[in-house]
């Protein structure tokens, strides 16, 4: 059944309103919850040590996915939304759920039946994949406020905005989605989403033709430069929008990505403000799968104040391509994880 209501949501750093996110919302009934839980359980592979079992085997579970789930999740995968996620609620979160760790370190949530439920639905947008210089490489990785990083972009920030981006905007072997599944959620902590659909609609037709050109150039975000050749180069250039006219594709990062000439420049700065000013806000909460299409829309995330208690906000993240044979030449011999060489 979907829920669809109206409501808005005040940021407290900008006290701009936002509109929360509830048309991409598809609440679960109780069947149709123990039934994807049920399907999650016969997964026995371990997901950040066996990942390519573990996902051969929720591609196989994914088959007992009631219909009206798998229905949804299939239109989203072919079709996208206005906002460029889908939000399934109404997971099953586990009863014996152990602390929000610290840091990301030791891939606790790929451990939970949470964790197989979300992939048991990964499969049907495509395939989990892993990268090996992010998230210490899991395919299933903990995002979760690290106090040690608190003030940086990073996932594992709180006390900062996480700043619009396309997930890896630097690669070209991106994920096509990014997933957030929601073992615990805190209520200040708004997921933000904005569509290439949306900036074609509020631009100008002489913008949208010139955010189409390559004027934009992007360094390398910090937690791959250790990793790669070359950590200091400048990729690009790139267009902004590309794809459709009707559904754009759309490659931005508000820290990273930089203008060639001072028009290009203002008109990435414009991106940045009406992405601030019309935003889609989602407030994870426990049992919630986040299904963001990272080609179709751009995304961020709200400042939180963190406890450090253990019950903090913590986040299951996993990406997924469409077609995994892109990816052969730069996989590891796991056949899951992206070398971060290739990054």
């Amino acid at each position: 059944m979907r829920a669809p209501t109206s409501a808005n949501k005040r940021n407290k750093e900008s006290d701009i309103t936002v509109h929360e996110l509830q048309p991409s919302l598809f609440t679960l009934d109780a069947a149709q919850a123990e039934a994807i839980r049920t399907a999650a359980l016969t997964i026995t592979a371990d997901a950040n040590t066996q990942p390519d079992d573990f996902n051969l085997q929720a591609a196989a579970a994914s088959f007992s996915v009631p219909a009206e789930v798998r229905d949804a999740i299939l239109n989203f995968s072919n079709f996208g939304s206005d906002t460029g996620i889908l939000v399934v609620r109404g997971l099953i979160v586990d009863d014996d759920l152990v602390d929000t760790p610290l840091d990301n370190k030791g891939g606790i949530g790929a451990k939970t039946t949470f964790a197989k439920q979300q992939a048991v639905l990964a499969q049907l947008l495509g395939t989990m994949i892993a990268y090996e210089a992010e998230g210490n490489g899991h395919l299933i990785q903990d995002m979760v406020p690290n106090p040690k990083l608190a003030t940086t972009q990073q996932s594992q920030g709180s006390k900062v905005e996480l700043e619009a981006h396309t997930e890896q905007c630097f690669s070209d072997y991106k994920p096509d989605y990014v997933i957030l599944g929601a073992l615990r959620g805190d209520p200040d902590a708004l997921t933000y989403a904005f569509s290439g659909r949306k900036i074609a609609k509020l631009f100008t037709p002489e913008e949208v033709a010139k955010l189409r050109q390559p004027l934009w150039a992007t360094t390398i975000d910090e937690s791959f430069q250790p990793f790669i050749p070359n950590p200091d180069a400048i990729r690009g250039p790139f267009p902004i929008l590309n794809g459709p006219d009707d559904d754009p594709y759309v490659l931005v990062d508000q820290d990273l990505m930089h203008g060639i000439t001072a028009d290009a420049q203002k008109l990435l700065e414009k991106v940045v403000q009406v992405y601030i000013e019309n935003r889609d806000a989602h407030n994870l909460q426990p049992g919630d799968l986040l299904m963001l299409d990272n080609l179709r829309a751009m995304h961020g995330r709200s400042m939180y104040s963190p406890r450090f208690d253990g019950k903090d906000r913590f986040i299951a993240r996993g990406f997924v391509v469409r077609d995994r044979r892109r990816l052969w030449p730069q996989l590891l011999q796991d056949r899951r994880t992206v070398a971060a060489v290739f990054s």
